[in-house]
């Protein structure tokens, strides 16, 4: 159960959420030369929700071919739910138009990687679902699998809605 509380009083927002959370490992979009230092370059990656394969396939490829990558890797751990790598570097601005150009994106990923700068893709296994598995290769270009990523731990909620409490003027 998740659970916001949002107090509003004289033009004052006070905010909190309490929710069950659960650690993830990931890998970020981040880039390295071949001295292992971060280069500015990033690996498209994608976080897509609430579509099908093929509508996820068709949006991916869609990006595949306006911005010339490479193969890209498509996974899931639920129907409806689908996480995507390529390993094509690009600048972080042309990133950013890849994102806002594919359609079922999850916006909060595109917040956090606007906020951070870097996108993070989990590779662990999430509470109540399965293993990720590899459920369609886009065939673009191969490219090489990098020979260093940046692997990250993280905290997430384990509900992504829960019940509103609003006190104070609205």
């Amino acid at each position: 159960m998740r659970v916001n509380m949002r107090i509003k009083v004289l033009g004052w927002t006070f905010f909190l959420m309490l929710a069950k959370t659960q650690t993830l490992e990931g890998v970020t979009s981040c880039c390295f030369d071949e001295n292992g230092k971060p280069d500015r370059m990033h690996f498209p990656m994608w976080d897509l929700e609430g579509c099908t394969l093929e509508e996820a396939c068709k949006s991916l490829q869609n990006v595949q071919e306006k911005y010339c990558l490479g193969d890209i890797f498509v996974t899931s751990d639920r129907i409806g739910s689908y996480r995507a790598w390529c390993f094509t570097r690009v600048p972080f601005k042309t990133y950013l138009h890849i994102l806002l150009d594919t359609k079922y994106l999850d916006w909060n990923f595109f917040y956090w990687t606007v906020h951070r700068g870097k996108a993070t893709l989990r590779t662990s296994i999430k509470q109540g679902r399965q293993p990720q598995k590899v459920v369609k290769v886009l065939r673009g270009y191969p490219e090489m699998f990098p020979k260093r990523v940046e692997q990250v731990t993280y905290d997430t909620g384990t509900e992504k809605k829960g019940r509103n409490i609003l006190l104070g003027d609205d």
